[in-house]
C-alpha cells in the first residue's frame, strides 16, 4: 500500500501538542467532515459531538481516552491500530503526571487501514469494517516505548519542503499556472480589474453555474458526505449565497435543511493540488472557506474562485461538463474553461443579469 494510503502514526508523538496534530492529520486523512465522523460514531454507540472534536484539536492538551477512542474510530482506523492510539495518550499521559518509569516494550507494528475501495458516483465514504463498538483496548494492552524519531521526522519535513518549492518552481519555468496577482505565467493579464463591465456581486443568494457546463455548484441531497459537485442548476442542493468577509475576501455559504449553516471550502484546509471542496460547519477550516472573486474575461467571462491558503483555483478538471463531476481545487491557468463561474440570483436577494456577464 502507498504510504499516502496509510493512516498517520501517532507513535511519534512526544508531547501533547504533538498527539493533537497527529490526531488532526487523521482526520485529514479520512477526508470526513465533522458532520460525518459524528454520524459514524452514533452508529457504533459513540457519543462524538462536532463541538466537542472542534475542541479537542484546537486546545494543545490531551483530551479523554474515550474521546480519543471514539474519534479514532470514527476516522476508520482498526482496533490494533486504535490500541497504538490509546497506548501513545497514556504514555503521554503519565509522563505529564510526572511518572519517570514506563515499562519498556516492544513497539507495535503498523496495522493497514481498513480498504474502503474506489469512491463511485456517489463518493460517500465507505464505513470501515473495522470499526469496533468497545470504547477501551482489549485488557492488558502494552504500553509503547516512544521511538526516538525527532530528527528524522524533522529532517524529513525539511526534505519534503525543499522538494515543494523545487517542483513548484519547476512549474512555473514551464509557463504552467499563474501567480498570485492573476498573471498568467506564460505573458499577458489574466483578470480583468473590476470595473462596471463586469462588477462584484452583491451580497446574497446564488446559483453559482460552472460557464463551460452550464451546471452549478450542489451537494447530492441523498449523501450522508457534504462534497460538491456540478449538477443540474433546477437540482441545487441546499441553498448557497455569497457574504461579504474583510480584505476583500468572500464566503459561500449555506444552509441545509437538517445540519443549518455551513460554509463551503476545501476540506481539511488542505493546499494539494486536487482537493476536494465540501460543506461543513463554518470556521472548521481556516482560510480553506475564503476565497477572491477574480473577473476574467477568458477562456469566458466570469469569475474565477480561488481559496485564500492556496490561491489556485476551483476547478471542473479537465473542464468535464460530467454531472456529479467533484469541484476541485487545481493552479489557475487562462485557458482551463473549467474554472470559471457566474452568479445566478436566486429570490429577492439579487435581481438582474447574472454575475459575471457584461450588461
Amino acid at each position: 500500500m502507498a504510504e499516502a494510503d496509510r493512516a498517520p502514526d501517532p507513535q511519534g508523538a512526544r508531547s501533547p501538542g504533538e498527539f493533537i496534530a497527529a490526531l488532526q492529520a487523521l482526520k485529514d486523512w479520512s477526508r470526513l467532515t465533522y458532520r460525518e465522523l459524528t454520524t459514524r460514531a452514533d452508529a457504533v454507540g459513540d457519543v462524538l459531538p462536532r463541538s466537542t472534536v472542534a475542541n479537542m484539536l484546537g486546545r494543545a492538551t490531551l483530551p479523554r481516552e474515550e474521546l480519543v477512542a471514539a474519534f479514532v474510530r470514527a476516522c476508520g482506523v482498526g482496533p490494533a491500530e486504535l490500541t497504538v492510539w490509546l497506548a501513545v495518550r497514556k504514555d503521554l499521559a503519565a509522563r505529564a503526571a510526572g511518572v519517570t518509569e514506563i515499562e519498556p516494550v516492544e513497539r507495535v507494528e503498523r496495522v493497514e487501514p481498513v480498504e474502503s475501495g474506489e469512491r463511485g458516483e456517489s463518493d460517500e465514504p465507505a464505513p470501515s469494517t473495522g470499526l469496533s463498538s468497545s470504547r477501551t483496548p482489549e485488557a492488558g494492552a502494552r504500553r509503547l516505548r516512544m521511538p526516538m524519531l525527532s530528527a528524522a521526522l524533522g529532517l524529513t519535513v525539511v526534505v519534503a519542503a525543499v522538494a515543494a518549492v523545487l517542483v513548484w518552481r519547476a512549474h512555473d519555468d514551464e509557463g504552467g499556472g499563474e501567480g498570485p496577482g492573476g498573471r498568467d505565467d506564460k505573458g499577458g493579464s489574466v483578470a480583468v480589474s473590476p470595473d462596471d463591465s463586469a462588477p462584484t456581486p452583491a451580497p446574497g443568494k446564488y446559483r453559482i453555474r460552472a460557464v463551460h457546463s452550464s451546471l452549478c455548484l450542489s451537494e447530492r441531497r441523498t449523501d450522508k458526505t457534504s462534497w460538491v459537485y456540478q449538477v443540474p442548476c433546477a437540482e441545487v442542493f441546499p441553498s448557497f449565497s455569497l457574504k461579504r468577509l474583510d480584505d476583500g475576501l468572500w464566503q459561500i455559504a449555506t444552509l441545509h435543511p437538517e445540519h443549518g449553516p455551513g460554509c463551503s471550502g476545501i476540506m481539511g484546509q488542505s493546499k494539494a493540488e486536487g482537493a476536494w471542496l465540501g460543506d461543513d460547519y463554518c470556521e472548521s477550516r481556516g482560510a480553506g472557506e475564503e476565497f477572491r472573486l477574480e473577473a476574467v474575461d477568458r477562456p469566458a467571462e466570469g469569475f474565477r474562485l480561488r481559496p485564500a491558503h492556496t490561491d489556485q483555483c476551483l476547478a471542473l478538471p479537465g473542464g468535464t461538463t460530467r454531472r456529479w463531476a467533484h469541484v476541485v481545487q487545481l493552479p489557475c491557468r487562462s485557458d482551463a474553461p473549467g474554472q470559471v463561474f457566474r452568479f445566478d440570483p436566486v429570490g429577492s436577494g439579487a435581481k438582474g443579469r447574472p454575475s459575471g456577464t457584461k450588461g
